[in-house]
């Protein structure tokens, strides 16, 4: 679980430790957090089965060493969770001289995906989940063609938004590629991951305020007034990850390439 510790994450945690996982990987980016959460976990469960993992996505070699680390040492692994993500906010570049957004919300945690796809491909049943938004549909006129397209500075909605539609595109290429029996995935569609990306809806967590950083006066005003209406993270945000990442009907109704939101699969 990438962003486990703070929000939507820690909620979907919450409620995978309550019900007796065997083991539960929490990727965080500060030591801190990740304590902090450890600690407020034990309300649901043993947190023995908590294992906080530091991550930081803003740079892709510690990302590879903590994804190559934990392919070394798992058996198997029953679902990955691309939860962590920057919202809408500023422009900033990584220390790998990208998008933080693009880099935070996509290419690590694809990277993180891809170093540990022959887990998922071992494990029966297993799931790929990456957070993604409705607010995909706000992209307009992207192409992914080059790093320099990435490192434009198009305003704080549509980096977000460029990101969320990332991961759906990511969903139907690994299905794509799943189908033709490329990339090293398993052509028998019994035997390979489901693949699918989700919608959580509005969702009180830490994100508006970079929001507010983004837009100052407006933004406080428009976060101010959506607020009342946001879900709270552990009751209702993480259940369209959670419906994909454990439930039976996933198998039963081949629910692969799908995108989940709390209304609707389709």
């Amino acid at each position: 679980m990438t962003g486990g510790s703070a929000g939507i994450g820690y909620g979907i945690c919450a409620h995978l430790l309550q019900h007796g996982c065997e083991a539960l990987y929490l990727l965080g980016k500060k030591e801190e957090h990740l304590q902090e959460a450890e600690e407020g976990l034990k309300q649901y469960g043993d947190t023995s089965k908590v294992h906080p993992v530091r991550i930081e996505l803003e740079d892709l070699r510690q990302t590879d060493q903590v994804a190559k680390e934990l392919a070394s040492k798992l058996g198997r692994l029953d679902a990955l969770i691309c939860n962590a993500g920057l919202g809408v906010g500023v422009y900033n570049e990584t220390k790998d001289k990208l998008d933080s957004h693009m880099q935070v919300n996509h290419i690590s945690q694809f990277h993180l995906a891809m170093i540990l796809m022959p887990l998922l491909q071992k494990t029966p049943n297993s799931r790929l989940v990456l957070q993604s938004s409705e607010f995909h549909r706000g992209s307009r006129d992207v192409k992914f063609a080059s790093e320099a397209e990435l490192n434009q500075d198009i305003g704080a909605m549509n980096l977000y938004h460029r990101t969320k539609l990332a991961q759906i595109l990511f969903v139907k290429a690994l299905v794509k590629r799943n189908e033709g029996g490329q990339l090293g995935l398993q052509a028998n569609k019994e035997s390979s991951p489901y693949f699918i990306a989700t919608h959580p809806g509005g969702v009180n967590t830490d994100q508006p305020k970079q929001a507010k950083d983004a837009y100052g006066t407006l933004g406080k005003i428009g976060v101010t007034a959506v607020k009342p209406f946001m879900k709270d993270p552990v009751d209702e945000g993480c259940r369209p990850a959670l419906f994909a990442a454990t439930s039976e009907d996933v198998v039963k109704e081949k629910l692969q390439g799908v995108y989940v939101s709390l209304r609707s699969v389709h």
